[in-house]
């Protein structure tokens, strides 16, 4: 039995989720959309004036995401990863089949869950490659059609997002969770990939736990997850025993990613990392750096 199905039972052994929605019951990202436009609430900047979704969701002007720097496509070949214009090799193929399941499960809310657009990727340990996971996945979904894609670096201690593409930030989400002044636009970075953007970690601070579960927290996943109706946001977590902040963002997520590294990840620690977590939002367990075979992608309790 492989890494992923001996972690797949194991995750059948966690508590699961709340049931999907009954029929014919409001998808609760709208019913929290049409709240959101009643009460009035501006998250980030005010926003009089601007138009709503029929679901009073706000449309953001074109200005949050003004700035624009290109991606070092030279430096994602060097790290393995894909690229726009890199044709279809082993790995892009490998995460379009990532992305589907993601995608299809984001049509699919559950009642009193984060919505489903909002997906964490996730190690139990370091090194096991989740960031070169977050960053494909995310590249992937950008080069979709008709999805815009938000590619968070949530790991403030060993932030590593921007450098790979090729990107120096010296503000990013812990400024903005800890200066209410300041504005979600001014530390987002949109790529020349696709329809990507980039939300870099900052600078790393002590209460970096606190923050990630703080109100300003809650705010902002609700501003982001909320504002396009087409984007899903990509988060580049950190490993689940390494560090007390990934299971405080997991507690904020849609779905999960756990990347588990080929003859490496035990299942003890694979085991331990899963039930620091609610097994039922993993979507799936992502097989990385098995020699002579693509990724091995795992369904959990989405699949």
């Amino acid at each position: 039995m492989s890494t992923i199905e001996r972690a797949a039972d194991l995750l059948k052994s966690l508590p699961s989720s709340p049931q999907q929605r009954p029929a014919g019951t409001q998808d609760p990202v709208e019913r929290a959309g049409e709240a959101l436009g009643r009460a009035g609430h501006a998250v980030g900047r005010a926003e009089a004036g601007v138009s709503k979704t029929p679901a009073g969701r706000p449309v953001a002007p074109a200005v949050a995401e003004s700035r624009l720097f290109k991606v070092d496509r030279g430096r994602l070949r060097e790290k393995g990863m894909i690229t726009p214009d890199g044709g279809r090799t082993a790995a892009a193929e490998s995460f379009r089949r990532v992305k589907r399941q993601i995608l299809a499960n984001v049509a699919v809310a559950q009642a009193g869950a984060p919505p489903s657009n909002l997906v964490m990727v996730t190690s139990a340990m370091a090194g096991e490659g989740k960031t070169y996971c977050a960053i494909n996945l995310a590249i992937s979904i950008a080069l979709e059609v008709d999805r815009t894609v938000l590619l968070v670096d949530a790991d403030v201690a060993k932030a590593d997002v921007a450098s790979a593409l090729g990107l120096r930030a010296e503000k990013g989400l812990m400024e903005v969770l800890l200066d209410r002044r300041l504005d979600l636009a001014d530390v987002l970075w949109k790529t020349d990939i696709g329809r990507l953007s980039l939300l870099p970690a900052g600078s790393p601070h002590r209460q970096a736990t606190e923050l990630l579960t703080s109100e300003a927290m809650r705010v902002l996943l609700r501003d982001i997850a909320l504002r396009y109706h087409d984007r899903i946001i990509i988060f580049d977590s950190p490993p689940l025993l390494a560090a007390s902040e990934a299971s405080a963002l997991a507690s904020q997520m849609g779905q999960i990613v756990v990347v588990v590294e080929a003859g490496k990840t035990s299942d003890a620690i694979l085991k331990d990392a899963l039930g620091r977590i609610d097994g039922s939002r993993v979507a799936g367990l992502l097989l990385n750096k098995a020699q002579g075979q693509s990724l091995e992608y795992g369904y959990g309790a989405y699949g």
